[in-house]
């Protein structure tokens, strides 16, 4: 009886042992993710701060828009489509009947030059705006879209691939 008892107290001591490492390492490799997400998270805020975008409306017809997007802050924001993806988006909103909204990520950038002066660049060679820089950007609403009516109420935002943007409101006149 002394054996048995010393041997099923060993077996149930070694399972304790077991079943306590198992739930320490699990819990240090938690605890480590999800501090690994939080800096990521902390470094993604942080690269926020960098960012300033200004909007403005250069005109828009029954169809179509053209914007000026200014850079600001201290980041550089890119036009360059990769395999599909586009790194900005462009939503217009306006009133016709109801209000509707349009992902807008076929636009096209005309011009790329530097703020407050006649230097230029081709947005073919310069496909990004560096800080100190605006792009005066083209957009067509889709096909199926109505027609934006007179005197309409709308709304332009360009968000960048960084998750800042820049909104600004208009009446088609």
């Amino acid at each position: 009886m002394g054996f048995s008892t010393s041997l099923s107290s060993f077996i149930v001591m070694v399972g304790l042992l077991i079943t306590f490492s198992l739930v320490a390492s699990t819990s240090i490799w938690c605890t480590l993710e999800v501090s690994n997400v939080a800096k990521k998270y902390v470094n993604l805020e942080k690269m926020k701060l960098d960012v300033k975008l200004e909007l403005q409306i250069n005109y828009v017809n029954e169809s179509a828009c053209n914007i000026t997007v200014r850079n600001l802050g201290s980041r550089i924001i890119f036009f360059k489509s990769q395999r599909g993806f586009r790194w900005n988006t462009i939503v217009f909103s306006y009133w016709s009947s109801s209000w509707r909204s349009y992902f807008i990520e076929n636009f096209t950038v005309l011009k790329v030059k530097v703020i407050n002066s006649s230097v230029s660049f081709k947005p073919e060679n310069h496909s990004f705006i560096a800080p100190g820089e605006e792009a005066i950007i083209y957009f067509e609403l889709p096909e199926d879209a109505p027609v934006i009516p007179q005197n309409a109420v709308f709304t332009v935002a360009f968000i960048s691939h960084y998750g800042v943007s820049a909104v600004k409101e208009g009446v088609r006149t």
